[in-house]
């Protein structure tokens, strides 16, 4: 199965809360005024639940986001741990490792959410109900719209490696016509390729934590 955030990275990152020792040095400076960041202030901290997948069950955990308040416009910008996506309850590692798992291959949507050695889906605690192929379709969507995340990425990994290849590698990468029926559809699945591989390059040349701060950056500019 796809990779998942542990509950032990959840919880680390509850005890930093916990600790004050998460501040808004970690974020990018004000887009509107260009405020620096060490100058935010504390404005909100709201409970919200995450879904981990540990040995084909999804699990809920809680944690918080804090949210920080720019003093020159009053604009306000949430903290993404590394862990998290915005507007999404799953972590970022199941949606990033799910949705490459059906970009990168002939399977359908089915397919990649099904474990290949136990040939079954991660289903929901009681049994409620399991993990839905259209699940990944939504992924996919999302993440082929951080189009400016990814041109991003691309130019600070050619900036500090001139004779990388990567953009010529993902000009030549062919949406398979199985998975798709419009141009639109094909275009979605192309951009969510460009995302992923450029997020698994720029964690190779910059540390994570880079590409996150890169993330919020392009997200609230």
């Amino acid at each position: 199965m796809p990779p998942t955030a542990t509950m032990e990275d959840i919880k680390a990152y509850l005890r930093r809360c916990e600790k004050g020792e998460v501040t808004s040095e970690d974020l990018p400076p004000c887009p509107r005024c260009n405020v620096e960041s060490h100058y935010f202030k504390d404005h909100a901290c709201r409970e919200r639940t995450f879904l981990v997948v540990l040995d084909m069950v999804v699990q809920p955990i809680r944690a918080y986001l804090i949210r920080f308040r720019c003093p020159g416009c009053g604009k306000t910008f949430p903290f993404y741990p590394d862990f998290a996506i915005p507007y999404k309850r799953y972590t970022r590692q199941t949606i990033t490792g799910f949705a490459e798992r059906y970009v990168d291959s002939d399977d359908s949507y089915l397919k990649a959410v099904m474990d290949k050695d136990e040939k079954s889906v991660p289903g929901y605690a009681h049994g409620e109900k399991t993990l839905a192929p259209s699940t990944v379709h939504r992924w996919v969507t999302s993440l082929a719209r951080l189009v400016n995340t990814t041109q991003r990425a691309l130019d600070l990994i050619c900036q500090e490696n001139p004779k990388t290849s990567i953009c010529r590698d993902l000009a030549q990468w062919v949406v398979p016509r199985s998975k798709y029926r419009t141009q639109a559809r094909k275009t979605s699945l192309f951009n969510c390729f460009r995302f992923l591989a450029a997020e698994a390059l720029f964690k190779t040349v910059f540390h994570s934590s880079v590409f996150t701060k890169l993330a919020i950056t392009c997200a609230f500019a």
